[in-house]
């Protein structure tokens, strides 16, 4: 087989075939490397794949033109109407699993003025470079002088990664201008929506990491995002920012009735750790889901101090020195885990 062959068996494109090569380790080595390229037994990447959780067509699927044809990106916001439940962390370590690991295209956009998951990315220094340099930040769509034109969201754009395969990841960063910024834009909530959609077709994925409170920027977010993953922090006061949450989306719902709101696509455990008041909490937001038909996620993100050391130095845990490989394989679990649940 070769890479295509590969592809094809495995559901996903060419691209994403050499990323795993380079990037996810036991991929198997070629039996052989032939004028078109190395090849390898089915037998030997069937296996590999199984080891990875990744499905294996039974089936041969006919080749066709759309095969490698790139559909616009999915937008997908991490929201809770709680702060302290990690949404930042869990954007960026996201992020970089689909475009390290799944060799995804990208966006990741902060739309919280605390600016955490910008720093993140960045690394502290980074962030600290951006300010300095007063560099174009997400407010900059928001802020508005009469006979101003559209803001173009290609500017904003910070390109961090880009690798060899296509897959990249990229950022619009926030500051605390933003909060100024909002309360003078309460006409402009469809603005995120519009600048994105100048750009799905640049990306297979955008991310949006949202501010944990009621404002314009929750009303943006509903007009531009496709779906929601919800982070929950198994403790009582981060459990209750889920009923203010499904309470902010139906009250968008009615108030935009000709707007489609988006889809949940799952609360997520995050920060987890076996105290018992977490337990009484995991009881009452699945009871909360279930009276809403919403999916929780089967695997969860427990606490480790890996994460802080890994925003330190702009790294994603699964690239961080010295984390635990068991924290490292149950991000990569709740990242696939969340991209199936989005279709990608």
């Amino acid at each position: 087989m070769g890479v295509a062959e590969i592809a094809e068996m495995l559901g996903v494109s060419k691209q994403v075939v050499a990323n795993w090569r380079g990037r996810k380790g036991g991929f198997p080595v070629p039996t052989a490397t032939l004028k078109a390229g190395p090849v390898w037994t089915r037998e030997a990447v069937t296996a590999w794949a199984i080891s990875q959780g990744i499905t294996v067509r039974q089936e041969a699927v006919a080749p066709s033109a759309s095969t490698e044809t790139r559909r616009p990106a999915s937008v997908a916001a991490l929201m809770n109407m709680k702060g302290g439940v990690g949404k930042s962390t869990l954007t960026a370590n996201i992020g970089w699993h689909a475009a390290y690991n799944r060799g995804l295209r990208v966006l990741l956009v902060d739309l919280d003025p605390q600016f955490n998951l910008s720093q993140y990315i960045l690394g502290v220094e980074g962030y600290e470079r951006l300010v300095a340099d007063e560099d174009a930040t997400i407010e900059m769509l928001f802020r508005h002088e009469p006979g101003d034109g559209p803001v173009d969201i290609r500017g904003l754009i910070r390109e961090v990664h880009d690798w060899n395969d296509e897959s990249c990841l990229h950022l619009v960063p926030a500051s605390l201008d933003l909060a100024w910024s909002m309360r003078l834009a309460l006409e402009r909530a469809h603005v995120l929506r519009d600048a994105l959609d100048e750009i799905r077709d640049t990306y297979d994925l955008i991310i949006i990491d949202c501010a944990p409170t009621e404002s314009i920027l929750s009303t943006a977010t509903y007009f531009a995002a496709d779906w929601i993953l919800v982070p929950v922090k198994p403790e009582f006061l981060s459990a209750i920012g889920l009923p203010l949450l499904l309470k902010s989306i139906q009250e968008f719902e009615n108030t935009h009735r000709n707007e489609t709101p988006p889809q949940i696509a799952g609360i997520v455990f995050n920060d987890v750790s076996d105290r018992v008041e977490h337990s009484r909490s995991r009881r009452y937001v699945r009871e909360t889901a279930g009276r809403n038909s919403i999916p929780v996620f089967q695997n969860e993100i427990n606490h480790s101090d890996s994460y802080p050391a890994g925003a330190r130095q702009g790294k994603p845990i699964f690239l961080t020195d010295n984390a635990r490989s068991s924290r490292k394989e149950e991000l990569e679990r709740v990242g696939d885990e969340f991209l199936g649940s989005i279709g990608l």
